[in-house]
């Protein structure tokens, strides 16, 4: 796990980092965003505030044309007297202003200071706040817009990121397993294998009493059901992985084939040394199994159980019937599973620690092949743990079987 830490922390460095980058450019983005609308909001309220002084200018020179155009007929040369020509009227005023103008409102009152007055004084010209609202209301849509496509680049680019991250962290995790496999593998046969030349060499090469001679022929035993074992479970992992993974199966009554597996398992790994205890349903349970297949599976629960735990063992097996289901639960109060583990624990290659420090001997592929069978038999299997040094508890759910009808038996036919 040493060389781990640095790549995953140098990948979270960049992640962090790019994301970072990114935020900021689509923040500058909405920024810039929000600038130029305010911008362009300005220029047009300067222009309907020129257009307020068009309307002015045009009323100013109907005013003024009028007067011109229509000068006093009583007037003469040289007199003082003078009177205002005929105007146009102050609703055909008006109505031209709002026909040419509709934003501009002719009052007669302003609204605002700068509101100008009629050039002869019989309104005031204002803006109408219609507009000036849908100018705020577009330019706040346009920010608003601004700010969701902003935020759906951000959110769609860091998917993308977390999505490649992630599947870097998978492959960088699978391949550190294969290496902890490897180194697994190789220790898995190298002790067996030393073991047995030690104990070949010296039964021919030394005359040993028959008692010895005993011991030695069971450990060379156990050596070699250790390498039966482990070739075993990668011949059924590359059978499960290429899907040849054949099973027979047939209805199993389960107490007692259970009962079987235990106390041989039990017997295996030396008597007691389990701490083994047994809860089952009074019941009859049946399921559809290939009893090899599933004994596989009850025999790595209790093999982790043993390995992962230290002495005095307490192992408890437990059959009972859920509904239409079938449970088998196996629990032990052995080194347990930290939370972050509990979700990769039936991956392949998958083992608790680094290899190089870690003591249990293993693969990592036990519980990877129990949760191929269990899934092959329509089940499911599920890991549970209060925490490290508190112990784990494994469940396999089945289907449940009717229990098969017996055959009547038959009369002897009358003589």
């Amino acid at each position: 796990m040493a060389n781990r830490a640095p790549t995953f922390s140098l990948q979270r460095v960049t992640f962090l980092s790019v994301s970072l980058v990114l935020c900021v450019q689509v923040g500058w983005w909405i920024n810039v965003q929000i600038r130029e609308s305010g911008r362009l909001l300005h220029a047009r309220a300067e222009a309907l505030n020129a257009s307020r002084a068009e309307a002015w200018q045009m009323d100013s020179l109907s005013v003024l044309n009028a007067i011109h155009a229509n000068p006093d007929p009583s007037s003469r040369v040289g007199s003082v007297e003078g009177r205002f020509a005929a105007l146009p009227s102050f609703e055909q005023r008006r109505a031209a202003i709002q026909q040419r103008f509709p934003h501009v409102a002719v009052l007669s009152r302003p609204l605002s200071p700068d509101d100008p007055a009629l050039l002869d004084g019989a309104a005031f010209l204002s803006l109408r706040p219609e507009p000036m609202i849908e100018l705020q209301d577009q330019r706040w849509h346009a920010v608003l817009r601004a700010a969701t496509e902003g935020a759906f680049m951000v959110i769609a680019v860091l998917s993308g990121f977390v999505l490649l991250y992630r599947k870097l962290a998978e492959e960088l995790d699978l391949k550190l397993r294969q290496r902890n496999f490897t180194s697994a593998v190789t220790h898995e046969l190298k002790t067996p294998i030393a073991s047995l030349r030690v104990w070949t060499e010296t039964l021919f090469t030394r005359t040993l009493p028959e008692e010895q001679r005993a011991r030695i022929h069971g450990l060379m035993e156990r050596d070699l059901d250790r390498l039966n074992e482990l070739v075993g479970n990668l011949l059924d992992v590359a059978r499960a992985e290429s899907g040849s993974l054949v099973l027979h199966q047939a209805p199993l009554e389960l107490q007692p084939w259970l009962r079987g597996v235990c106390e041989a398992m039990d017997l295996r790994l030396g008597q007691g040394a389990l701490g083994l205890k047994l809860e089952f349903d009074s019941k009859p349970l049946w399921v559809n199994a290939d009893p090899k297949a599933l004994g596989t599976v009850v025999e790595n629960l209790l093999s982790n159980a043993f390995k992962y735990a230290s002495e005095p063992r307490a192992t408890t097996v437990t059959l009972d019937g859920d509904g239409d289901d079938v449970l088998i639960v196996v629990s032990d109060l052995g080194h347990g599973l930290s939370p972050k583990d509990l979700p990769r624990v039936f991956h392949r290659f998958f083992r608790v620690g680094d290899e190089m420090t870690r003591q249990v001997a293993g693969t990592g592929l036990g519980l990877f092949l129990v949760k191929e069978i269990v899934t092959r038999h329509g089940g499911e299997v599920r890991a549970a743990s209060r925490g490290a040094g508190l112990g784990a508890t494994f469940t396999v759910r089945l289907p449940r079987l009717a229990p098969p009808a017996e055959e009547p038996a038959t009369e002897p036919a009358d003589a």
